[in-house]
C-alpha cells in the first residue's frame, strides 16, 4: 500500500496540532492552579493574622498590659525583650498549638526545608542553622507553625515568623512565610508591624505588607 506524501503532511500537521493544543491548554490549567495557590495562601494568611492578633491581645490582657516583648514606637519607652520566654509561654496557650519544638525544629518536622534563608547579620534569628536547629517553633492544630525569633541563641525576641501552610510549598518568604514583629505604640496598645517579610529574604512577586494582603 503506497502512503501519498499529501497523506502525510497532513497528519504531520493534524500531529502538530494536537501537541500545541495540548501545551496552550498545559499553561492554562498551570496558571490556573497558580492563581488558586495564591489566592488559598493569602485566605490562609488573613485567617492566621487574625488568630495571632487575637492571641496577642488576650496575652496582653492575661499579662495586665506588660508583656515584656516588645519593639516600642514610643521614644521615652525602650525595647523590652526580658519577659519574652514568659510571653511565648502565655502566648501559645492562647493558640491551638498541637505540636512544639524547643530545638532541632527542621529533624523534629516542626518546620520544613525553605527556599532561601536571610544572610543579614542583623537578622541572624532566620538564618538557615537557627531556623532549623535553635529556634522554637510550634505547629498548630491547622498545621500552620510558628517560628519564633532567638538571636543569640537562647535569647528570644518580639518577633516570629508563621508558615501558613506548614510544611506544604511553596515554602517561600511573602507566599506562606510572613514575619510578625510585635510592637507596642504610645498608649500601650499591642499590634504587629506592617511588614511582614521583615527580616527575611525578598522573593520576587511575593506580599511584604500587610495592605497588599488586605486589599485583595
Amino acid at each position: 500500500m503506497t502512503v501519498s506524501k499529501k497523506s502525510v503532511n497532513s497528519n504531520n500537521k493534524f500531529l502538530i496540532a494536537v501537541l500545541i493544543s495540548f501545551f496552550i491548554l498545559s499553561l492554562v490549567v498551570s496558571n490556573f492552579v497558580s492563581h488558586f495557590r495564591e489566592k488559598y495562601l493569602i485566605m490562609q494568611f488573613k485567617k492566621e493574622y487574625i488568630a495571632y492578633n487575637n492571641a496577642l491581645t488576650l496575652t496582653a490582657i492575661d499579662m495586665f498590659g506588660e508583656t515584656g516583648c516588645y519593639y516600642s514606637t514610643d521614644k521615652n519607652v525602650k525595647n523590652n525583650f526580658k519577659n519574652c520566654d514568659k510571653f511565648y509561654k502565655r502566648f501559645a496557650t492562647n493558640l491551638n498549638v498541637r505540636k512544639y519544638c524547643n530545638k532541632d525544629a527542621l529533624s523534629n518536622g516542626c518546620v520544613p526545608v525553605y527556599k532561601t534563608y536571610t544572610t543579614e547579620a542583623r537578622c541572624a534569628g532566620y538564618s538557615e542553622s537557627m531556623m532549623n536547629r535553635f529556634n522554637q517553633a510550634f505547629v498548630m492544630s491547622d498545621l500552620s507553625s510558628l517560628i519564633v525569633y532567638n538571636y543569640p541563641t537562647g535569647v528570644q525576641k518580639p518577633m516570629f515568623a508563621i508558615d501558613v501552610n506548614g510544611s506544604a510549598k511553596p515554602n517561600k518568604s511573602g507566599y506562606d512565610l510572613f514575619s510578625m514583629v510585635i510592637m507596642r505604640n504610645k498608649s500601650g496598645d499591642y499590634y504587629f508591624y506592617p511588614n511582614i517579610t521583615y527580616c527575611l529574604p525578598s522573593e520576587k512577586g511575593g506580599y511584604n505588607y500587610l495592605t497588599d494582603i488586605f486589599k485583595e
